[in-house]
């Protein structure tokens, strides 16, 4: 396993998009972050605003970089015919597999962590500096507070859990375009038809798509926030159920 684990991190060094997608991940996080703290204004009120998830904002756009790579992490593979190499060097597909989920769910993850902590602090800098201070009715989000440091933490681990099944998605469909338009349509799809539907049923669909592990971090959310995050992680773990079971039955 340490061989496998060596191995996908070579390989994923030396592919351009690896980069440029961690750098995506981390700048549209922290960039729209700010832009959604900037714009944000009060004069004073009844606190109903969430300024912890208005300085996340970032994360609904950096979810297509986890997506990406996720993909191109075994795609980009598939494309050029060296998968054929690697499950030559290790016959035992499976362990490529889960070292590839360990090498991207690794990277993500400390990526999206320092991402997600930055975009909180530099939010509420900005938030306090128009007007979302005490006088006016907010009290300064912390991640000493229980709620503040779980909606930091569950907004990281979503991008590595989209990550995680963004590569179960490409390891079975074993293209590049299909898994990104797959994957995205999952995410995306389900929230635009809610917003047709009446709210019963609307609210049934929230809870049970992906996006429900940062959705559910927002106030009002129709599911509780575990629950939303245990929506995503079910959906990750099916993905990468069926590209196990399909690795070792199909030619590469």
């Amino acid at each position: 396993m340490t061989s496998a684990l060596r191995a996908e991190l070579t390989k994923l060094r030396s592919v351009r998009s690896t980069t440029w997608s961690l750098a995506a991940i981390l700048g549209l996080t922290i960039a729209l972050g700010v832009v959604s703290s900037s714009t944000s204004h009060t004069d004073g009120g009844s606190g109903d605003q969430d300024l912890v998830m208005v300085s996340l904002a970032g994360v609904y756009f950096a979810q297509i970089a986890a997506v990406a790579f996720g993909v191109l992490a075994v795609c980009s593979e598939y494309a050029t015919g060296t998968i054929r190499a690697t499950f030559a060097a290790n016959p035992r597909r499976r362990q490529v597999l889960a070292a590839k989920v360990a090498i991207v769910g690794g990277l993500v993850a400390g990526v999206s962590a320092v991402a997600t902590v930055g975009a909180f602090s530099i939010g509420q800098a900005i938030l306090r500096g128009n007007g979302f201070v005490d006088g006016n009715g907010y009290h300064a989000a912390s991640l000493a507070d229980g709620s503040t440091l779980r909606a930091v933490a569950i907004a990281a681990a979503y991008l590595v859990l989209l990550a995680v099944l963004s590569l179960g998605a490409a390891s079975i469909l074993r293209d590049t375009a299909a898994a990104i338009s797959v994957v995205l349509g999952v995410l995306l799809v389900p929230w635009i038809v809610a917003g047709l539907l009446p709210e019963h049923l609307a609210h049934a669909i929230e809870k049970a798509t992906p996006m429900a592990g940062i959705a559910a971090q927002e106030r009002g959310a129709p599911i509780s926030p575990w629950g939303g995050f245990a929506a995503t992680v079910g959906w990750a773990a099916a993905a990468l159920v069926v590209a196990l079971w399909l690795v070792r039955r199909r030619n590469a």
